[in-house]
C-alpha cells in the first residue's frame, strides 16, 4: 500500500504508526481510510486520526469517535455550511466496518489542509511570539472564523494551542483552526482555556459552552502566543483556579508581562470573567481595523466579606472559594449551618439578603430529603455550595457536572463502568431544580432544563423495563448511541442501525440469549417511541410468548417502515425463540402447520411476513373456540363416566331395564327375521 502521507505532513518519527498492510476502509465508496497509518498530531484526546483520501485524490483525516466520548454530531449539518479556510472542510460523517478492531465505528472526516501543529509541546503554554505577528496572521484569520460561526450560531469548543495548525503556510500566515466535533466540547481544553465556572466541572460534564466562552478561550490562545514565559510555573488546576477567582483571569494568564497599549485592551477585553462585558466578535472586528472599542459598563465585583469565614486553617472572603472548599471537606458545612456560623457570616460581613435566603433554603431543601444516612453531609454541602456560587456545577459525592453536561457526563460513567449512584441521586433530591432556582436569579438562561430533569425524575419512580435511569441516560444524551452490552461492538443511534446490527450479529453467530435489555428498551422508548411504545406491556410481561412476539412486532415495523433489505439470519434467529409462540396453539396439527411454515419464511427474512403467520388472531381464537369447545364435551364425558361408575358400584339392579328393553328389541327383530324366512319358503312352495 502506497503511504499517502506527504514528507511535509510528517511532524515527527511517530507520526505515523504501524505501516503495515492493513487494507483501507471504504467510507460510503466516497473516502478511503488508511487504518495503517496514524496521525498523531490530529488526534483529539483518545480519539485516533487516521490518514484518509477522498475520491478525487485530495488528502484527508479521519477520527475514530470512542462510544463513551459522544460526538456532536447534530452539530455537523451546520459545519457542512462553513466555507472557511481558518477550518478543515467536513467532507462526511457515519459508520464504518472498522477490520482491525472488528467493530462499527463512528467517524468524522475532514478535509487535511490542517499542516503541522503551530506549538511544540514545550510551547503550549508561552510562545513569546510578537504582537504584531500575531495581529496580522492568527487575528485576523481567526476572527473571520469566529464571524462566521457567530452568524450560523455555531460554538467551535474546542479552540486551544494545542489544536492550531500552520495550514501548510510559514510564519502562521494560513493559520487554521482543528476540529471541534469529535468529542464533548471544551473536554480536552486545559483549565486555562476554560471560564472559572467551567473549569470547575469535570472536562466531560461541563456541558455545551455559549460563543461568549469561545471568546474567551480565542483571549486565552492569544495570550499563550504572545507570553514569553508560563507566570506560574507548576501551578495545579485547582491553584490556577483559585488565583482565577481572587485576581482575575487577566492578571492569571498574562501575569507581570507588559504588553502595548492595544493589545492589553484585547486581552482585557477577552479575558473579562463577566460574560455580558467580555468582547464579542464585533468588538475584535473593529478593533483590529484600528478603532477604539467603546468601553462596557463596569463589571460587578465578586462578593467579598470585610471579615473572614475561619475553618480550621483555611480563611475565606468570598463565597465562591468556600463553595470550592466545601465539598471537599463535606462534614464542616453541617458544622456551619447547624451552629449558625453561616449565617452570622452572611449578615454580618456578606450582607446580601438573596444570598442569605438562598443559603436558607438550600439547608431546608437538603434535610427534606432526610438527614440520616450516609450521603446527608454530602447533600448538605451540594445545596449550600449551589447557594453560594449559583454558576458553578453541581458538586456532589465526587463528580463535578453542570446540569448541561449531566447527559454526556452519565454515558461517559455507564462506559467507564462508574458509580452512577451519584447521578441518580441528584435527580431524585431535585438538586438541578435548585440550581436552576439559584442560578435563574443570577441570570443564567435555564429555560428547558427544569422540565427535562422533572421528566427523568418521572422515569426514576418507574423500575420496569423502559424507564429507570437507562431512559435518563438517552433523554439527556439525545446524540448518544445505545449503550447496551449487547453493542459494545458497534455504534448504534437510531432504531435501522440497530436491526442491521443484529443482522450482522446473527450472521457472525453472536447471538445472546434475550434480543433486548433494559438499555435497548430505554433507547427505543426515547428514539422511536412510537414503534416500542405499545408493546412496553408485552415486554414487561411475564409469558414468554408475549414478549418474543413484542419483539418480532418491533423489529416488523422498522424494517417495514425504512424499507430495509432482506434479513435471513436475523429471520433465522428469530424462528429459533418462537417455540413459546407456536406451543400456545392446543391443535397439534396446527402447530405442525407453522412450524412447516415457519421453515418456509426462516431464510427468506421478511419479518412482516413471518409476523402475520405468527400472530394472526383469527387463527389464534378459532383454535381457542375448539379448545374450549373439547374442553366442554370431554368434560361432559367424565361427568357421565363418573354417574356410569357410581351407579354399577352402588345399584344392584343397575343396567337391569335397558337389558330387559335390549333383550326384547333382540327377540322381536329375531322373530321377525324367522317370520319373513318362513313366509319365503311357504311361497317359494317348499
Amino acid at each position: 500500500m502506497t503511504n499517502i502521507i506527504e514528507q511535509d505532513e510528517i511532524i515527527s518519527d511517530d507520526v505515523v504508526e504501524g505501516a503495515g498492510s492493513i487494507a483501507p476502509i471504504s467510507f460510503k465508496g466516497e473516502i478511503e481510510i488508511y487504518p495503517a497509518q496514524r496521525l498523531i498530531t490530529h488526534d483529539q484526546g483518545t480519539v485516533r486520526a487516521y490518514a484518509a483520501r477522498s475520491r478525487s485524490g485530495n488528502p484527508a483525516f479521519a477520527l475514530l469517535c470512542e462510544r463513551g466520548l459522544v460526538p456532536h454530531i447534530y452539530n455537523a449539518s451546520k459545519y457542512y455550511a462553513f466555507n472557511n479556510p481558518a477550518m478543515p472542510k467536513l467532507l462526511g460523517a457515519g459508520l464504518v466496518d472498522w477490520a482491525p478492531l472488528r467493530q462499527k465505528r463512528y467517524v468524522i472526516i475532514y478535509e487535511n489542509k490542517l499542516g503541522k501543529p503551530v506549538a511544540q509541546k514545550n510551547q503550549l503554554l508561552a510562545m513569546g511570539l510578537k504582537p504584531d505577528l500575531v495581529l496580522s496572521t492568527v487575528i485576523r484569520n481567526l476572527s473571520s472564523a469566529l464571524k462566521d460561526m457567530r452568524d450560523a450560531d455555531f460554538v467551535h469548543g474546542n479552540i486551544r494551542l494545542s489544536n492550531l495548525y500552520d495550514g501548510g503556510g510559514s510564519n502562521f500566515e494560513k493559520v487554521m483552526l482543528g476540529e471541534c466535533l469529535s468529542t464533548p466540547m471544551g473536554s480536552l481544553n486545559s483549565v486555562h482555556y476554560e471560564t472559572i465556572e467551567r473549569a470547575l466541572a469535570d472536562p466531560v460534564g461541563r456541558g455545551l459552552p455559549s460563543f461568549e466562552d469561545d471568546m474567551y478561550s480565542f483571549g486565552v490562545l492569544l495570550a499563550m502566543m504572545m507570553r514569553p514565559a508560563d507566570p506560574f510555573p507548576g501551578m495545579t488546576d485547582a491553584e490556577l483556579i483559585q488565583h482565577k477567582i481572587e485576581h482575575g483571569s487577566y492578571a492569571t494568564l498574562t501575569g507581570k508581562e507588559r504588553f502595548t497599549g492595544s493589545v492589553l485592551e484585547l486581552l482585557r477585553g477577552l479575558l473579562n470573567d463577566d460574560p455580558k462585558q467580555r468582547w464579542s466578535i464585533d468588538d475584535v472586528l473593529v478593533w483590529v481595523d484600528g478603532r477604539r472599542v467603546v468601553s462596557k459598563q463596569t463589571a460587578a465585583l465578586r462578593f467579598k466579606a470585610n471579615r473572614p469565614l475561619e475553618i480550621e486553617n483555611h480563611k475565606f472572603l468570598r463565597p465562591d472559594e468556600l463553595a470550592i472548599f466545601l465539598p471537599q471537606s463535606p462534614s464542616h458545612t453541617a458544622r456551619l449551618i447547624d451552629h449558625g456560623d453561616m449565617r452570622m457570616w452572611l449578615t454580618r460581613s456578606i450582607q446580601d439578603k438573596q444570598l442569605e435566603e438562598n443559603i436558607e433554603n438550600a439547608a431546608g431543601t437538603a434535610k427534606s430529603h432526610g438527614t440520616s444516612g450516609a450521603n446527608y453531609d454530602e447533600r448538605l454541602s451540594a445545596f449550600v455550595c449551589m447557594a453560594l456560587a449559583p454558576n458553578f456545577p453541581i458538586m456532589y459525592r465526587g463528580i463535578k457536572v453542570a446540569p448541561q453536561g449531566f447527559g454526556r457526563a452519565l454515558v461517559d460513567a455507564v462506559v467507564g463502568r462508574k458509580d452512577i449512584s451519584p447521578y441518580v441521586e441528584i435527580i431524585q433530591t431535585q438538586m438541578v431544580s435548585f440550581w436552576i432556582s439559584c442560578a435563574s436569579k443570577a441570570g443564567v438562561d435555564t429555560t428547558e432544563l427544569f422540565q427535562m430533569f422533572e421528566v427523568c425524575r418521572t422515569y426514576l419512580r418507574q423500575n420496569v423495563i423502559g424507564y429507570g435511569i437507562e431512559r435518563c441516560i438517552y433523554f439527556l444524551a439525545p446524540e448518544a448511541p445505545c449503550l447496551s452490552e449487547k453493542f459494545k461492538d458497534y455504534h448504534v443511534r437510531t432504531p435501522e442501525e440497530m436491526l442491521m446490527a443484529y443482522e450482522t450479529m446473527a450472521a457472525d453467530g453472536n447471538r445472546p440469549e434475550n434480543f433486548f435489555d433494559r438499555h435497548i428498551v430505554a433507547f427505543l422508548s426515547v428514539r422511536d417511541r412510537a414503534v416500542i411504545e405499545p408493546f412496553l406491556p408485552d415486554l414487561n410481561a411475564h409469558e414468554k410468548y408475549r414478549q418474543i412476539l413484542a419483539v418480532l412486532k418491533i423489529f416488523a415495523e422498522i424494517q417495514k417502515r425504512s424499507k430495509l433489505p432482506s434479513m435471513p439470519h436475523l429471520g433465522a434467529w428469530i424462528t429459533q425463540n418462537v417455540d413459546p409462540i407456536v406451543n400456545r396453539f392446543h391443535d397439534r396439527d396446527k402447530r405442525q402447520k407453522l412450524r412447516d411454515q415457519i421453515v418456509g419464511l426462516r431464510d427468506k427474512g421478511d419479518l412482516t411476513k413471518l409476523l402475520s403467520i405468527l400472530d394472526n388472531s383469527v387463527q389464534v381464537n378459532e383454535d381457542l373456540r375448539q379448545f374450549r369447545s373439547m374442553i366442554a364435551a370431554y368434560v361432559n364425558m367424565r361427568l357421565e363416566h363418573a354417574r356410569l361408575e357410581h351407579d354399577l358400584e352402588h345399584d344392584a339392579t343397575f343396567g337391569h331395564g335397558a337389558g330387559r328393553q335390549t333383550a326384547a328389541v333382540i327377540s322381536g327383530m329375531v322373530a321377525g327375521v324367522i317370520v319373513v324366512l318362513y313366509l319365503l319358503f311357504k311361497s317359494g312352495g317348499g
